[in-house]
């Protein structure tokens, strides 16, 4: 299967470009993407209950979900960190690590805190070095051309007026860069933030309900979640039936850690993949909607910059969790700041959608 260009099929055309040189292999472990509530498209209600006659769902005509523990559990068929009904999982659960957005496109993503997924390609990203095809994501991707019917057509459609109608708002003030332009304006730019770029976002309490803190695997039982706290940010071990255990706290830094050569490549690298991102650009867009002054290439920057101010402190964070000073982070750190940040932005709302 080739890893780079669009991969044919009876719907719309599939870029799949991010993927390439990623390599995937689930860790049975791990349970990270099942603590959630995830959606069922097509027949996966069908098949569900086949296999489950009394498998709790939730929603109606609107969208059907199979039911998660409350307070921040897991999937109700999640057994011992293992689905229960893995031939028989819905859609969104055969296709993770792989995330598809639709835009004036449809373009695959890679959830990057699933520890199954190697970062390899990361560093290098933008450099213009030919990366080797995927492995490990065949049954993923197949999963994903099966949905991609010409029903798909119809989002497509809603998603380019969606757009039509940001590039009028901002075009009107100004503030429109077409998204090509902003990647090329982008592309030499050094894109981590200086000292006074450094802003990581404030993170909610765990009164505010678990299901809204940034988890990640850290190889125990059940994810890890980051919480405020009074103290500094507090690590929350996540049971699978709902609740959590305080396993630690450390007080994130004020100003940014330094990095070592290999930490700032793979940060580097981390930030130009956003920007590859059609997702990221749409969701851009859709806050300059509601935010005052500055266009499209400020804008997309001052996010990136908040993208890396998360990672380095999340990063620093759980570097003081393992009893280091923090300060100076590593290729590992940054890695582990990484695994805890991207699936929280890449939930953003865009002017486009999610297949």
């Amino acid at each position: 299967m080739p890893a780079l260009g669009r991969e044919p099929g009876p719907g719309p055309e599939l870029d799949i470009s991010l993927l390439a040189g990623f390599s995937f292999a689930c860790r049975p472990d791990c349970g990270l993407c099942c603590f959630a509530a995830p959606r069922l498209e097509g027949d996966d209600e069908a098949r569900l209950r086949s296999a489950a006659p009394t498998a709790h769902l939730e929603g109606g005509a609107g969208g059907r979900r199979v039911a998660a523990h409350a307070n921040g559990g897991a999937c109700t068929l999640l057994r011992r960190l293992r689905c229960s009904v893995h031939a028989a999982r819905p859609a969104p659960c055969r296709e993770f690590p792989v995330s598809v957005h639709i835009g004036t496109r449809l373009q695959a993503s890679l959830v990057l805190s699933c520890p199954g997924l190697s970062l390899g390609p990361i560093p290098s990203f933008g450099s213009g070095i030919l990366p080797p095809p995927f492995s490990g994501l065949d049954s993923e991707i197949k999963s994903v051309r099966e949905r991609i019917t010409p029903a798909v057509e119809r989002p497509l459609r809603e998603a380019e007026r969606r757009r039509r109608r940001v590039v009028r708002v901002l075009s009107e003030s100004g503030r429109w860069v077409d998204e090509r332009e902003v990647r090329e304006r982008l592309r030499k730019e050094r894109l981590t933030p200086a000292a006074d770029e450094y802003l990581p976002d404030e993170l909610p309490s765990a009164d505010q309900g678990l299901d809204r803190l940034p988890i990640f695997f850290d190889g125990r039982p059940g994810p890890v979640a980051l919480a405020e706290s009074a103290g500094g940010w507090e690590a929350l071990e996540l049971s699978p039936d709902g609740g959590a255990r305080s396993v630690g706290l450390a007080v994130p830094p004020d100003d940014p850690p330094s990095l070592l050569p290999e930490a700032e490549r793979l940060l580097e690298g981390y930030l130009r993949y956003w920007l590859a991102r059609d997702c990221f650009l749409a969701a851009v867009h859709q806050d300059m909607l509601a935010a005052p002054g500055g266009d499209a290439v400020e804008a997309t920057l001052d996010e990136l910059h908040a993208i890396a101010s998360d990672v380095l402190a999340r990063g620093a964070v759980r570097a003081r969790l393992g009893g280091e000073a923090g300060a100076r982070l590593n290729g590992t750190d940054v890695e582990r700041g990484i695994r805890a940040t991207d699936q929280d932005w890449l939930d953003r709302a865009t002017w486009g959608s999610r297949l």
